[in-house]
C-alpha cells in the first residue's frame, strides 16, 4: 500500500536529477537520455548551441486508429543563441539537416529558412520541429547539422549524435 507513493517519490527525484544535469536546457524542459548533448559555435557577435531530440512512432498512439499519411518521424532541434554585442544582430538559419552518423545519409525532413532578430545582450532558444511520413532510414544514431548566417559569414554547426527513440 505505501510502496506506490514511495516509488513515485523516488521516480520524481530521479527525473529532477536528470533535468538538472542538463543545465543548458530550460528547467521545465521534458528531458530524455538523448537530450544530453550540445555543441557550441562562438562568434565574436553571437554564441550558438545546438541540441537534438529524435523520435520515431511507427505505431499510432493508444486508442487512435491507424491513419494513412500520418507523421512517423520527429526531430526537435534546439538552437540557443546569445548576442554578446550592444547592438541588434540578425541570425539566419539557412538550413537544418538530420543525418545518420555512420554513412552521413540525409533523413527526409524539410526546413524553411528562418530569420531571428536578437536585441543587444539577448539570449534566445529557438525550437525547430521537423516531421516526416516515413520515419528514420537505418538503425543508426543521428545528428542535426545547422547552416546559419551572421552578417556575410556563413557557418555550420552540428549537434552531438543521439539514438532515435523508436516506438
Amino acid at each position: 500500500m505505501w510502496l506506490k507513493p514511495l516509488l513515485l517519490l523516488f521516480s520524481l527525484f530521479g527525473f529532477d536529477g536528470m533535468v538538472n544535469s542538463c543545465n543548458y536546457l530550460p528547467r521545465d524542459f521534458y528531458s530524455q537520455p538523448s537530450s544530453h548533448l550540445q555543441l557550441k559555435a562562438v562568434n565574436k557577435k553571437v554564441m550558438i548551441k545546438v541540441s537534438l531530440l529524435s523520435q520515431e512512432n511507427k505505431l499510432p498512439p493508444l486508442g487512435i486508429p491507424p491513419q494513412a499519411g500520418r507523421d512517423v518521424g520527429f526531430a526537435t532541434v534546439f538552437v540557443s543563441l546569445e548576442n554578446h554585442q550592444m547592438k541588434n544582430q540578425t541570425v539566419i538559419i539557412k538550413n537544418v539537416e538530420v543525418r545518420n552518423v555512420s554513412d552521413h545519409k540525409l533523413q527526409s525532413f524539410s526546413f524553411q529558412p528562418k530569420q531571428i532578430e536578437l536585441k543587444p545582450l539577448e539570449n534566445s532558444v529557438i525550437d525547430i520541429h521537423l516531421t516526416n511520413k516515413t520515419g528514420y532510414s537505418g538503425k543508426d544514431r543521428v545528428k542535426a547539422i545547422i547552416t546559419y548566417q551572421i552578417g556575410e559569414e556563413v557557418n555550420k554547426i552540428e549537434s552531438e549524435a543521439v539514438e532515435v527513440d523508436r516506438h
